[in-house]
């Protein structure tokens, strides 16, 4: 019996003891803030930084392509059938206006200018018997029907005349050296506009006719962007608006002004074609028929906003570290929830708190909560 209250007196010194021991250890209390070390912080090329106002765009997001205005290209055709005998140029080639880019021959060369002749020589012996008959007629010495049949004839002939003239001028031929006798053996084709030569497939020896396109020339500096806006976003856009343009393999930006906004819908891309003039002339790098990633900007806001870097996301909330205390090795942030709203160029939103103190706003990727 004895040693049974020995067994219960020390068990309730026991118990009171390591209730004693229970009390005398409290729990840390939690805590939002985040201690990062001096060595941390630079390793990790942490910035420091304000909420600032930013401009925020409100934009279009379409796709595109590079075109030329209708009078920065053109298609080089030959005026009249024959055989290529020299070719003055190569795909890539910069031409200026009227320069010589291709030489034609062959026997329909001599043939116009041959029947150009005869009628030349016909033309002048009728208009000198109109004339005469004419004359004649105002003296009463023919009768009319003969001088209506003079006068259609040598109308007639005018006609041809001046019809096969015009074909002469149009080959760069001059006409009183044909009207003696004296032709060419070839002619010249010329550039029609200054550019950039493509699309040449011919070579020496090729028949062609009117039809056969031989050359394309298209001018850069009249290259302009063509959008295509779905129908949706169309109402949105203005005249003079402007647009931000870049090729998909490239990083750079260049800058257009909307000069065109279509009224149908393409049946194949099932947009709207919109048109803007770039804005940069001396820009050379640009590649007709290229495909682009475009925005056209609505309309642009000063936005409170932090870069974008600065935000931690932990499950669906969005975090940002605000300084709380800088000390010699080390410094302390505390961890603030916000709320953020829209992205533009590598800042985000703040919409709410409206925080007045430095954030960290580069090298937090390694932080985690």
């Amino acid at each position: 019996m004895k040693a049974l209250k020995t067994l219960l007196f020390v068990s309730s010194i026991v118990l009171f003891m390591g209730a004693c021991k229970q009390k005398q250890e409290p729990t840390e209390p939690e805590t939002d803030l985040v201690t990062i070390t001096k060595q941390q912080f630079l390793t990790d090329k942490m910035q420091l930084s304000k909420l600032e106002m930013h401009p925020f765009e409100s934009t279009i997001v379409c796709n595109g392509a590079i075109v030329s205005v209708p009078n920065g290209v053109a298609k080089v055709n030959a005026i009249i059938p024959g055989t290529i005998k020299q070719i003055y140029c190569q795909n890539g080639q910069l031409v200026e206006k009227n320069q010589v880019i291709l030489e034609i021959t062959g026997s329909e060369v001599i043939e116009i200018q041959k029947d150009f002749a005869e009628t030349a020589a016909q033309f002048k012996r009728l208009e000198s018997d109109f004339v005469r008959m004419k004359s004649l007629f105002i003296e009463k010495v023919i009768s009319e029907k003969e001088y209506i049949i003079a006068e259609s004839e040598y109308k007639a002939s005018k006609a041809k005349y001046q019809g096969l003239k015009m074909k002469i001028e149009m080959l760069g031929f001059l006409v009183n050296k044909i009207e003696n006798g004296d032709f060419y053996t070839s002619y010249q084709i010329k550039a029609p506009i200054r550019g950039h030569v493509s699309n040449l497939t011919a070579t020496i020896g090729n028949f062609i006719d009117p039809q056969s396109e031989l050359i394309e020339i298209v001018d850069p500096s009249m290259f302009q962007v063509k959008l295509f806006v779905f129908a949706n976003d169309i109402e949105k856009l203005k005249l003079g608006q402007k647009v931000r343009f870049k090729s998909a393999h490239s990083a750079t930006f260049y800058y257009a002004t909307i000069t065109g906004i279509g009224v149908s819908i393409n049946n194949e891309s099932k947009a709207i074609e919109c048109y803007a003039t770039i804005s940069d002339k001396a820009i050379t790098n640009l590649v007709a028929n290229v495909f682009l990633e475009a925005e056209v900007i609505l309309n642009t806001d000063s936005i409170l906003s932090i870069s974008s870097g600065a935000i931690i996301k932990h499950e669906d909330d969005h975090f940002v570290l605000v300084l709380e205390n800088q000390e010699k090795d080390d410094y302390s942030f505390q961890k603030i929830k916000v709320k953020i709203g829209r992205q533009h160029q590598g800042y985000t939103e703040i919409l709410d708190p409206k925080i007045d103190a430095q954030i960290v706003s580069h090298g937090v990727y390694n932080i985690t909560f």
